[in-house]
């Protein structure tokens, strides 16, 4: 049985990979998986997207390119 720290870091892991594996951005992607995974628990009947722009609750302003 998974427990509920390796679901939140499945949940951040697909979060930072959706956004194409941005560096600086662990915190806020395990922030985001807690918030999913809660949401889950409150309604674990309802199917959840983990598309980071389908997720409800602040974020970040995009950081402009560096190269």
């Amino acid at each position: 049985m998974i427990t509920h720290q390796q679901h939140v870091q499945e949940l951040a892991y697909y979060l930072w990979l959706s956004e194409g594996k941005p560096e600086g951005q662990s915190a806020r992607h395990w922030q985001l998986a807690i918030s999913m995974a809660e949401k889950e628990n409150n309604h674990p009947h309802e199917k959840r997207s983990i598309d980071p722009s389908e997720a409800k609750g602040s974020t970040e302003p995009e950081q402009p390119d560096q190269t």
